[in-house]
């Protein structure tokens, strides 16, 4: 028993997207599975909020990253919140503290994907696709990002 994470897309007319769920296959998942993935959702949700034209990589890669950091997982989060997505599945800009700090612009589509990777636990990802719009963002991705055994 425990998390299995799936990360998938298709081309559309020569558009990539790329979505990730993580699901819990068994029967039992304990109090610790239940709180690492609504951390990890929780963490997506606060940074899909914030995006919007004029907000800088980093801005954005720290709502999540802190986030994850206050509720005592930091140091199992070791990739940076996303990508731009476009014509391939990773394009500019990184969406990261290790990135290039750089503004996100109107019409530029990104993932938000942070993520909690626990050695010998397991981890959970969640990724969607987001429009950066002038003052607020558009989700692409429609899958629901609810919690979901799978026996």
């Amino acid at each position: 028993e425990g998390f299995l994470t799936i990360d998938y897309g298709c081309f559309y007319k020569g558009y990539a997207s790329d979505i990730t769920r993580t699901f819990y296959v068994g029967n039992n998942p304990s109090e610790k599975h239940l709180e690492i993935y609504e951390i990890v959702k929780q963490a997506n949700e606060k940074a899909i909020k914030e995006v919007r034209a004029g907000i800088s990589v980093h801005e954005l890669d720290a709502v999540a990253r802190d986030f994850i950091k206050e509720k005592g997982y930091g140091e199992y989060f070791g990739h940076g919140l996303g990508h731009g997505i476009g014509l391939q599945i990773h394009e500019y800009p990184g969406v990261s503290f290790k990135a290039e700090n750089k503004i996100l612009k109107e019409g530029m589509v990104i993932t938000i994907e942070p993520g909690i990777y626990i050695p010998d636990f397991g981890g959970v990802r969640i990724e969607d696709d987001i429009l950066v719009k002038k003052d607020s963002y558009e989700i692409l991705t429609s899958l629901d990002k609810s919690f979901k055994k799978i026996k």
